[in-house]
């Protein structure tokens, strides 16, 4: 019997009371690290879709911390990136890049992310 991840929402951070998660979480969470919200800034068009940190710290001010330790990527619909068959880069200090031609439908799917920081309690 799965016990469902109990939640707090602190300044855009979701942070778990407990290690216990649903079977449908991707990766457990303690009272020390928190997911924050998803963010989608771009787009396909162009060369691709360009999720980077920097540009996540300007359009989202005091959402992210600094220093992330993990990213998440799925598309807009929810599926994680690891399945899409995509080619893309990802670093939690540097975001999320996935570039149309060096996809073999030439484009890429439409991309969110979401990092994990230290958990804030003010």
């Amino acid at each position: 019997m799965n016990t469902l991840l109990s939640i707090a929402i602190f300044a855009g951070l979701f942070c778990a009371s407990s290690q216990q998660v649903a079977s449908d979480a991707m990766i457990p969470v303690d009272q020390e690290y928190c997911w924050t919200s998803w963010y989608d800034r771009d787009h396909p068009s162009g060369t691709g879709d360009w999720e980077l940190l920097v540009d996540l710290w300007t359009e989202y001010p005091g959402q992210i911390c600094n220093k992330p330790v993990a990213i998440e990527a799925h598309t807009l619909s929810g599926i994680p990136a690891v399945l899409t068959g995509d080619v893309y880069t990802s670093h939690p200090l540097y975001g999320f890049v996935c570039l149309n031609n060096q996809q073999k439908s030439r484009s890429c799917l439409d991309y969110k992310v979401r990092f994990m920081c230290p958990c804030r309690s003010d």
